[in-house]
């Protein structure tokens, strides 16, 4: 990753730590379960691409298969 974009990825990383400081303890509770939802349509639309003849019940499949692998891997670290 070159310095610049290195930069400006810090920039924006630190803008939202300083706007979740910001944020109502309410609010914060409200984000995980949003961003959770965001970060699983991400992955929807990569397994897609990785995918393309995969109904929507394959690739709902393939997200929960991807998540228990996470879910492994931290128990397996902790």
């Amino acid at each position: 990753m070159n310095s610049e974009f290195q930069s400006l990825a810090d920039a924006l990383f630190w803008e939202k730590v300083e706007r979740a400081r910001g944020m109502k303890p309410e609010d914060r509770m409200q984000a995980g379960p949003e961003l959770f939802d965001y970060a699983c349509g991400i992955t929807l639309t990569a397994l897609r691409e990785q995918m393309p003849g995969a109904s929507e019940a394959e690739l709902l499949a393939a997200l929960r298969r991807r998540l228990a692998i996470k879910r492994q891997l931290e128990e397996a670290t902790r």
